[in-house]
């Protein structure tokens, strides 16, 4: 009979890792803390929450007092399909503006939001092999160092100097790749996830980078990374997850991998097209209404200012044109049915490599930077995971980059150009070493830019600049869909958690292009896709898993592993309870609704082609959205957290 005091499904450990005083402190973890706020995402916004409590809430996020949290969850590394996602949460360098401005009308500063960030491949499960839910990191190391976890034991070193090179006179660190590989043949069977040379030289966008191509992309990880000195984490384990009830488990878990297997296999269901096309089908359905679509014309196209372009210089960059250059699947660890990745190649010109086929979002910004170069961007793909930048965000940068060097107000040497790969290229390795003056201001957080350019930019106002970035007031950068047209999704781009223009916390698209519409309902759609998100991260799973958490079969599989049962209300429970102390974290990082209401200008203008022309933002209408939003989280119409709520969720 199971022990009813002992914690199951997890390893029921955390490492407390000092850098600055060079200590490692092992916990226990407090069940409580997992029942309330399951693992992955939800412990760490909690382990965030209690040291910003307690230390102070941070103006200065690449401080050695912005704590980084790595960790999984209790149904890593089982037999669930997709279980491999692990979490690394931190306060963002890169949505900040630590001043009002004149230019942002005097809007609160927000001294970056607490960002949540997702990544598969082995790293997740070979740290909970490893003996550790969550490694938590404070402080900054006086020398670079890595951090090796293995076999329930924490051990910070210091970094090799072959982990270095010389550029330009400066030591930095190595690519992702020959970073991986040194670590890997020093300690076999290991795995690693590390910072690129864009962390290392604290560039607000750079992510980290573990198994080569999976990323903890959004927000600046690996600016946070770099902030600390810490250049990796490699962890080795063959510690299995203990179940509650081992009968049961596999018995529901093989009714839950046969649900998601006959979903997969289900023409109706958008399931289906990931094993072959993975989430590059998404580039049809937006341009021309394909797999399952309406009728399209919302895939971004010159920063924004359409969601249509030439149908011939789209084929080049279409969902055919990268399934020609698509290999074997190369998935996460524990995926099976779903299958969404697979490996790529270009075989000759200047771009011939091998690697892994873009992601959707990626391919999907850079188009919206006018590249319709489909070897170009397979490339541009590579570099970002060698170099540690976040393709997402980087293609924000550049598509406002290239707007301002278009009209004549850019006044640095080396801006990239519409359309045009190989000054792409370049600005990448600029950014991410730091190695002109046009590289380094476009590695600070947006408004930070916009300082510069008001001070040295003749002939355009700061209105004018401003409408260029989108990403101004301290925004994450808006994904893949052309935001004039779906008012719900921008409603979950505008009150994303980790900032604005995030797409990952809310998916409407589907649903509107159903019929879904109205301010409450769109409101309540939006917020219920955030709790649910909530759970999917805290729980270590794929956005794509296709299951219900409310369903029998999940409740009683999840009990059987950890013994906690919930009912499917308890279970969501601690959905609404993990976004909600995410909201109040960020309020007193300065969010409010100035900042969720805040909509860049370029977007209040209608698209002019293709089938959704005459769409645009109508500012009434969000807010409207944005007032049923807040009432259905209970927060106040200031978007603030209320004390009372707090309590009602046990919240201090």
């Amino acid at each position: 009979m199971a022990d009813q005091k002992k914690i199951y499904g997890y390893t029921g450990k955390w490492a407390l890792v000092d850098l600055s005083c060079g200590r490692v402190e092992i916990r226990e973890a407090p069940p409580h803390i997992y029942r309330l706020y399951l693992g992955g995402r939800g412990v760490q916004a909690y382990l965030i929450y209690q040291h910003l409590k307690e230390r102070g809430w941070l103006k200065d996020p690449l401080s050695p007092a912005n704590r980084i949290v790595i960790g999984n969850s209790s149904l890593n590394d089982t037999a669930v399909p997709t279980a491999g996602r692990g979490s690394c949460s931190f306060i963002s360098p890169f949505t900040y503006s630590p001043a009002q401005k004149e230019w942002l009308g005097h809007r609160p500063p927000v001294f970056g939001l607490l960002t949540h960030s997702s990544c598969g491949g082995l790293f997740p499960n070979m740290l909970k092999r490893a003996g550790f839910d969550q490694i938590i990191i404070d402080g900054r190391a006086e020398k670079p160092v890595r951090l090796l976890v293995v076999e329930g034991k924490v051990q910070i070193i210091e970094a090799e100097p072959e982990l270095f090179e010389e550029i330009n006179g400066r030591k930095v660190l190595r690519r992702a790749s020959e970073t991986t590989d040194f670590l890997s043949q020093k300690h076999p069977g290991s795995s690693t996830v590390c910072a690129g040379p864009a962390g290392w030289n604290q560039v607000a966008l750079a992510c980290l980078t573990n198994d080569y191509h999976r990323n903890f992309g959004r927000g600046g990880a690996g600016a946070v990374f770099g902030s600390k000195n810490l250049v990796a984490i490699t962890a080795y384990g063959r510690q299995l997850p203990e179940f509650y009830d081992r009968e049961k488990f596999l018995e529901k878990s093989r009714a839950i991998d046969e649900s998601v297997n006959s979903h997969v296999h289900d023409p109706n269901w958008t399931a289906s097209f990931r094993p072959e096309t993975g989430t590059t089908w998404w580039l049809d359905r937006a341009f021309n209404g394909g797999y399952l679509g309406q009728k399209g014309g919302y895939l971004p196209w010159h920063n924004f200012d359409e969601g249509y372009f030439d149908p011939e210089l789209y084929k080049r960059v279409s969902t055919a044109a990268f399934l020609e250059i698509a290999g074997k699947h190369k998935v996460c660890n524990r995926c099976r049915h779903i299958m969404c990745t697979r490996s790529a190649a270009v075989n000759s010109g200047p771009y011939a490599h091998e690697g892994v086929r873009p992601e959707f979002e990626t391919i999907a910004l850079w188009i919206n930077c006018c590249l319709t170069d489909r070897d170009g961007i397979f490339y541009l793909n590579h570099l970002c995971n060698e170099l540690g930048v976040d393709t997402m965000t980087f293609g924000s940068v550049m598509a406002g980059a290239m707007e301002l060097r278009e009209k004549g107000w850019w006044p640095l040497p080396g801006a990239p150009e519409f359309g045009h790969t190989a000054s792409m290229i370049k600005a990448l390795e600029d950014i991410a070493y730091g190695r002109s003056d046009c590289g380094r201001l476009l590695a600070r957080p947006t408004d930070l830019v916009v300082d510069e350019l008001i001070k040295s930019t003749a002939g355009a106002s700061p209105e004018e600049i401003v409408r260029c970035l989108t990403t101004a007031y301290a925004g994450l950068g808006y994904a893949g869909i052309e935001p004039k047209v779906f008012p719900g999704m921008f409603t979950a781009y505008g009150t994303s958690n980790r900032g604005r223009g995030d797409h990952t916390y809310a998916w409407t698209i589907q649903a509107e292009e159903g019929g879904l519409s109205g301010a409450e309902n769109l409101a309540s759609y939006v917020a219920g896709s955030q709790t649910g998100k909530a759970l999917t991260d805290s729980l270590g799973l794929c956005d794509f898993f296709t299951e219900d958490f409310a369903s029998p079969d999940f409740l009683e599989m999840y009990r059987a592993l950890t013994g906690i049962e919930y009912t499917a209300e308890s279970l969501k429970e601690c959905g609404r309870r993990i976004y909600i102390l995410e909201r109040f974290v960020n309020n007193q990082q300065g969010r409010r609704r100035e900042y969720d209401a805040f909509i860049p200008p370029k977007f209040a203008e209608p698209l002019t082609a293709g089938p959704q022309a005459g769409k645009r933002l109508d500012p009434v209408y969000y807010n409207a959205i944005l007032d049923a939003y807040y009432r259905q989280w209970k927060w106040s119409a200031e978007g603030l957290v209320p004390a009372k709520l707090l309590e009602e969720y046990g919240l201090e």
